[in-house]
């Protein structure tokens, strides 16, 4: 039976570190703590054991999912990704952690933030246009898609294909000499078009760019 030795206090604000007998340690919030009427030397029955791991993947979790959203607005499924992801190398960090159920806890944590209103479909479609504004409409659509997003009911403003493809001919350092090359102009138009771009678009946009010249 593994019993508690020490209950160290952590650099980090609300933290402690609990350290156990088979000299393993787990990060620990110090409200859960007094909570569960944790102590020094205490010994530990399967149960108590089975909270403490919980509670610390839990408490692990929802910091760093918060930390997530603070960086740029996330969908439920994009955080569950990235915790799955997270969970998986904190369990090999710390091993009394492996036996833990993580998808449970993904989805307590998951839940509990769309309850808060953090989880927010809009405002993240909204980061996630203005972030790939050099793209397509059709290209952003799809990647959206992939990230289990219903684009239908979406409207993207098709406003910014011209810039975008100006953008793209403009890092491609596009000039009238290269355009004169069959194969070269072939070939971007070919590159522009699987990305989601209307030739009647490519076409405009490199008349425009090429005026400018």
């Amino acid at each position: 039976m593994l019993s508690l030795v020490n209950i160290k206090t952590s650099r980090i604000k609300n933290r402690v570190n609990l350290v156990f007998s088979d000299k393993n340690y787990l990060p620990f919030f110090i409200g859960d703590v007094i909570r569960l009427s944790l102590v020094k030397n205490q010994e530990l029955n399967s149960e108590i054991l089975d909270q403490i791991k919980t509670l610390s993947l839990l408490y692990l979790g929802k910091e760093y999912a918060l930390r997530q959203i603070a960086i740029s607005p996330k969908t439920e499924k994009i955080l569950f990704q990235k915790l799955k992801i997270f969970f998986y190398k904190k369990t090999q960090k710390f091993k009394l952690l492996s036996s833990v159920s993580t998808d449970s806890v993904i989805n307590q944590i998951v839940n509990d933030l769309k309850e808060k209103k953090l989880l927010n479909q809009e405002s993240f479609v909204e980061y996630f246009i203005k972030k790939n504004k050099s793209k397509s409409v059709a290209e952003i659509k799809y990647l959206l898609n992939q990230l289990g997003i219903d684009t239908s009911f979406i409207n993207i403003p098709r406003d910014n294909e011209n810039q975008s493809i100006k953008k793209i001919l403009s890092k491609k350092n596009v000039n009238r000499n290269l355009l004169s090359d069959y194969n070269y102009k072939n070939k971007l138009y070919s590159s522009l078009f699987r990305r989601g771009f209307a030739i009647s678009d490519i076409k405009t946009a490199i008349d425009e760019y090429l005026s400018l010249q």
